[in-house]
């Protein structure tokens, strides 16, 4: 009896042993080793932020959870020229303060706003976007501050302090304004500023006189807050050009991007709007805009666009355009969109084959090379309203959304949003680009907070090669990742200076990287994506590559110039039309060659 009993304990812990082993198995298999992951670095950065969200007259209490559901953004740039990247906060309160933090060049930041003169900027608007761009060539950052209410323009003075130039340089218009770009149309050397707005600007959100505000269709919708752009005159003065350069777009905007998408030299313009048709604007040569509404399938774009990003994604120099929308199981399955330009020159969707098709409820969205492998992987953040979890607007939302325009126009008809949630507390997605595909790897490298997200930008916020990442979320702290990469891989990065009659900032200047055989273009942008400005330094990995064979560098004059053997791991300083780029942290110089193609 003993020996059976025996026997039988055998027998039951080797069954156990096997079932163990089978688990440490099953967990060895599914955590992989990507050659980085992210830390999250927020409290010791010493950034300490939580957005505030606006609040509308009590009119339209029964939707307050929508319409306060956006404002978050972080914009990054240098603005005291000492080589790292600082970051500029919104908020969306009245009364509140916006924040600067300068990097202290060790991982931490401090707090500078007191005296810079662009913190309390939220009395007669409240913050929804921002930009940095030097709009008078002088080499320091400026900055404009996009509001709902009035927005404003401040010239950096180069001593840490800024000037509101506002009513001076002609760029303070009322309106509702959800995201600003710099670009040179017109290519005269001055940066030129684009803004896109949501709501009309006859709506006051605080007094109302109507609540009929919204959109009058979920898919169809043309009649939200006309888009603005300001001619840079050259003298510190701007004018509005919209009309002429019909650009005005009466879509409800939420980003709106630049790129020289047909790659004739000219920057275009491309809308993400809401509730709609996006417009996609080619740039007829600076004298004006032809627009160009997408098509979905058979039919019109009905979707609800949010971002605008551009990437080298196939190495084929047709930079791939991403567009988040909304996606929720069992209501709404729209889905993001990558549109690329094949052989013909036609745009086709590649979403959904290249996977990254669903991100939830999508908002900023960035290209990156994030494991410097030399390939564009992709950040999107989202979430909507994080309520309670047991309760969910989406079938009031459904319900809606086959009304009757004139219903859905008129904020008292939308029922009670309350404390309900509407794709609340989603997981954050990093899509790896491999092998041809992308692959969401954020849970697996460690971003895994479930805030509802607005912007995200990337910065090398150290200077060590690898690309961090900064997310701004709605009424919630922000939240700072650190890259820390284990797989030696080899990059570089440029810091451009461009020479009139080019704009100083370099921006709209075309990159080609040349890499054992694979050409990467990369066109440095003035503020693409929704709610956020990623670092101005064009960055891109070599993998194991210690010597980069080739940059060509075509600049906005239309000069071009050409550098070869640049050693990998350094970060390096170009002014266009000196042959000899400055060293900014280590590495060798070499010679370039100099092609005028005027």
């Amino acid at each position: 009896m003993f020996k059976r009993k025996e026997t039988l304990l055998i027998i039951l812990i080797s069954i156990v042993l096997v079932i163990l082993t089978a688990c440490n198995e099953e967990v060895t298999e599914e955590v992989k080793d990507y050659g980085f992951e992210y830390k999250d670095v927020t409290e010791k950065t010493g950034i300490e932020f939580t957005h505030k969200k606006p609040q509308f007259d009590n009119k339209v209490d029964n939707v307050m959870p929508w319409l306060s559901s956006t404002g978050a953004g972080v914009f990054l740039n240098d603005y005291n020229n000492d080589g790292y990247v600082d970051v500029y906060l919104v908020n969306s309160k009245k009364g509140t303060s916006n924040y600067l933090y300068k990097n202290n060049q060790d991982g931490t930041f401090t707090d500078v706003t007191k005296d810079s003169g662009i913190g309390l900027v939220n009395e007669e608007g409240i913050s929804e976007t921002a930009l940095w761009f030097d709009y008078n060539n002088d080499g320091y950052q400026d900055l404009f501050v996009g509001a709902w209410g009035k927005s404003q323009l401040f010239k950096n003075n180069g001593d840490g302090t800024f000037e509101n130039v506002s009513a001076e340089a002609g760029v303070n218009p009322e309106g509702y304004a959800v995201k600003a770009i710099a670009l040179d149309y017109n290519r005269d050397g001055f940066l030129d500023l684009y803004i896109g707005n949501y709501f009309r600007d006859e709506t006051n959100l605080w007094d109302l006189k109507s609540t009929k505000i919204f959109h009058n269709d979920f898919e169809k919708a043309r009649n939200g807050g006309e888009n603005i752009l300001y001619k840079n005159n050259g003298d510190g003065t701007f004018s509005d050009v919209t009309k002429e350069m019909g650009v005005e777009d009466p879509g409800w905007t939420l980003a709106a991007g630049s790129a020289d998408l047909n790659k004739d030299g000219w920057p275009d313009i491309y809308n993400a709007n809401d509730f709609g048709p996006d417009s996609l604007y080619l740039n007829q040569e600076g004298k004006g805009f032809q627009k160009i509404v997408q098509k979905r399938g058979i039919g019109d774009d009905t979707f609800k666009g949010m971002n605008v990003d551009f990437g080298d994604v196939f190495h084929d120099g047709n930079l791939a355009n991403y567009v988040s929308n909304i996606s929720k199981e069992k209501y709404l399955l729209e889905g993001n969109q990558l549109w690329h330009m094949d052989e013909s020159g036609k745009f086709v969707e590649k979403a959904e084959d290249l996977g990254v098709k669903q991100a939830g409820w999508s908002w900023g969205a960035r290209f990156f090379d994030v494991n410097n492998s030399g390939n564009m992987s992709l950040v999107v953040t989202n979430g909507f309203i994080s309520g309670k979890k047991d309760e969910d607007y989406w079938f009031e939302m459904g319900t809606l959304a086959t009304t009757p325009g004139d219903v859905v126009q008129d904020a008292k008809n939308w029922p009670a949003i309350g404390e309900k949630s509407m794709s609340g507390y989603e997981p954050k997605a990093l899509f790896l680009y491999q092998d041809g595909k992308f692959t969401n790897v954020a849970q697996d490298v460690g971003i895994d907070f479930v805030y509802d997200g607005r912007g995200v930008a990337v910065a090398d916020f150290d200077n060590n090669g690898t690309l961090d990442l900064i997310f701004a979320n709605q009424g919630a702290p922000l939240k700072v990742y650190s890259n820390e990469q284990t797989n030696q891989n080899n990059w570089i990065k440029i810091d451009l200076n461009g020479v009139f009659p080019s704009n100083r900032e370099a921006v709209g200047t075309r990159l080609t990287f040349t890499n054992n055989g694979v050409e990467t273009v990369i066109e440095k942008d003035g503020g693409n994506s929704f709610g956020a400005q990623s670092d101005p330094r064009v960055h891109l990995g070599l993998e194991k590559s210690t010597v980069l064979d080739k940059l060509e560098i075509q600049w906005p004059s239309g000069k071009e110039q050409v550098f070869e053997d640049i050693n990998a791991n350094q970060i390096i300083s170009i002014t266009e039309g000196n042959n000899n780029y400055e060293i900014l942290q280590k590495g060798a110089a070499f010679k370039g060659s100099e092609v005028d193609n005027e």
